[in-house]
């Protein structure tokens, strides 16, 4: 019964401050208005998560699981694999259009100081995905059909790219609109992808 009362105490910890951190950004976000919102005491809070950062690490994984998630599933649907690519980059593109609070915490988060605390399990997760895409990739390029990409530069150009384009639109540093570049950027990663 306890353990139950404590799991329902940090998933709604864990809701409130996404929410928030999706609308407010981490620094924009207190602990008080977390507590608030969860209908829990401070006390509460740093039972299940010491340090704001511990929360903001819990959100962020979530956040960056869906997006892997949505990429993957995008990536893996098509037979041909350079539609499967181009999927992906869509869908990053996609998310970003979809979930915009999602998309700029995640991208601020991962440029954050307070993150290189949890490198080794932000690792966790990317080696997670990064196997998930290499896994699905290997026999394409055994066969072929893909070029050979280390499994970093495939990540970065399948998911990283739009990232930061989609970053890059939304303070103003774009001279081209998001859903112009959302429409070329997956057309080019298909050609970085296809067979020399």
């Amino acid at each position: 019964m306890k353990q139950n009362r404590s799991s329902d105490t940090r998933n709604r910890i864990i809701a409130a401050a996404r929410e928030l951190f999706l609308a407010k950004g981490f620094d924009g976000a207190s602990v008080a208005e977390v507590c608030r919102s969860a209908g829990v005491s401070n006390g509460a809070l740093f039972h299940q998560f010491p340090t704001k950062e511990d929360l903001g690490f819990a959100v962020y994984t979530l956040v960056r699981r869906a997006f892997w998630d949505r990429v993957m599933a995008a990536m893996t649907a098509p037979d041909d694999p350079l539609d499967g690519v181009e999927a992906a980059v869509r869908a990053a593109f996609d998310f970003q259009r979809d979930e915009p609070g999602s998309a700029a915490f995640m991208f601020d988060v991962s440029g954050s100081k307070w993150i290189e605390a949890y490198s080794a399990r932000s690792q966790e997760v990317h080696d997670l995905v990064s196997g998930r895409g290499q896994e699905w990739a290997a026999p394409h390029i055994a066969a072929g059909r893909l070029s050979p990409v280390p499994p970093d530069v495939f990540v970065a150009l399948a998911s990283g790219a739009p990232q930061w384009m989609g970053r890059m639109c939304r303070i103003g540093m774009n001279a081209q609109p998001f859903d112009e570049i959302a429409e070329q950027m997956p057309r080019f990663v298909r050609r970085a992808f296809a067979p020399q």
